[in-house]
C-alpha cells in the first residue's frame, strides 16, 4: 500500500509564509554582501548590510524560531 503523500499547506511542517520571506531576504543579502566583498564595492555592501538587518529584524518580530517543532 502506498504512503499518503504530503501536500504543500496539509500542516506538516508549520511555517508561515513571512519565515519564507524572511529567509529570502537573508539570501539575498548574503549573496549581495557575496559580491560587493570582492568588488571592493562599499554601495554595494551597504545595501547589503541593510538588506540583512531588515532580514534579521523580520526574522525576530516574526518570531521564525517558533515555526520549528
Amino acid at each position: 500500500m502506498a504512503e499518503p503523500r504530503a501536500e504543500v499547506g496539509q500542516g506538516v511542517h508549520k511555517t508561515k509564509a513571512s519565515s519564507w520571506v524572511t529567509v529570502g531576504i537573508i539570501v539575498v543579502a548574503v549573496i549581495v554582501l557575496g559580491f560587493a566583498m570582492p568588488m571592493e564595492s562599499l554601495p554595494l555592501a551597504i545595501v547589503g548590510g541593510v538588506l540583512l538587518l531588515v532580514g534579521l529584524v523580520t526574522g525576530a518580530v516574526g518570531k521564525i524560531m517558533e515555526d520549528v517543532h
